[in-house]
């Protein structure tokens, strides 16, 4: 058993432990004892105080910051040799010293929606989420009838690249991921196009109609847009989009030829069986002064 030795004990505090060690029949040093259990219990019985729904938005944000720079690790987001520890980090969301973005991560301070707007526009991650924890870490719409905005996002802007996945495999083969990268201010925008058409066989004449429409727009008015065109094999059967930054699926795609086919009016792979009289004057279509790249 544990001993303790208790120096310069006042006199009246022993004295008062003497008079009530005589009153209930104990030693001094029981008195002692009993009353240090008495003070233990006390302890263990009082209750833990409630975080505050301020103290929970801060240390769930923060838990939501970590995440994100994690991701953006294991996405490959920063250049080689790029330092990214969090002083570093820092420094890239534009903060004046570490200090701040620190108690943040740890829950202790709360970030303002300026510095939060700072991080999703450098990260390209979902505002929301980041605010909330609403929705995906990385924002992914679909664009399937707004495909037109998509395209002629600032359609003047020479710095843009269109980057078009074809997924192959999985549980969203045949779908088309359009990623939207702004080469100088090096920004993304995602979107997706699954019900409207898809890049496979087995269409119906509604879907064919979808992909010849989707094709002669990309040909006829997005000529002065560059495209590339890939193919990004799934191997996470369970992948939900937006989970992964862009990055992520632009470095594990493999160029392909299924664009320019198409703008040919050629079938890449059977997916225009029986609706081959829709494509007959697709090669005869203009591109304007476009820049397409079928391949990387």
């Amino acid at each position: 058993m544990a001993r303790i030795t208790i120096r310069d004990l006042p006199d009246h505090i022993h004295q008062v432990i003497t008079e009530a060690a005589v009153l209930h029949h104990r030693s001094t040093e029981g008195e002692i004892r009993f009353a240090l259990q008495q003070y233990v219990m006390s302890l263990r019985s009082q209750p833990v105080p409630e975080e505050t729904a301020r103290q929970i938005w801060q240390k769930q944000t923060g838990q939501r910051l970590a995440q994100l720079f994690d991701c953006l690790r294991s996405d490959e987001f920063f250049s080689y040799r790029e330092r990214h520890d969090v002083p570093h980090l820092a420094r890239a969301i534009g903060e004046d010293t570490p200090a701040h973005l620190l108690d943040c991560l740890e829950g202790s301070a709360a970030p303002s929606f300026e510095m939060l707007d700072r991080i999703a526009a450098w990260s390209s991650c979902c505002s929301s989420w980041l605010i909330s924890g609403a929705g995906t870490i990385f924002p992914f719409e679909n664009i399937g009838s707004r495909y037109h905005d998509f395209f002629l996002y600032d359609r003047c802007n020479n710095d843009i690249t269109f980057h078009l996945l074809r997924i192959c495999g999985g549980r969203s083969d045949g779908m088309i991921l359009c990623i939207r990268h702004d080469s100088v201010k090096q920004t993304f925008a995602s979107g997706f196009i699954s019900e409207h058409f898809m890049l496979k066989g087995g269409m119906g004449s509604g879907g064919h109609g979808n992909l010849n429409r989707f094709i002669r727009f990309l040909k006829t008015q997005c000529g002065n847009r560059i495209m590339k065109a890939c193919e990004y094999e799934e191997t996470e059967a369970s992948t939900e989009l937006g989970t992964h930054h862009p990055l992520y699926y632009i470095r594990s795609t493999q160029g392909a030829d299924w664009l320019m086919m198409l703008f040919n009016g050629e079938d890449p792979a059977n997916w225009l069986k029986d609706g081959m009289t829709l494509w007959k004057d697709m090669s005869a279509l203009p591109f304007g002064n476009s820049e397409i790249e079928s391949s990387l």
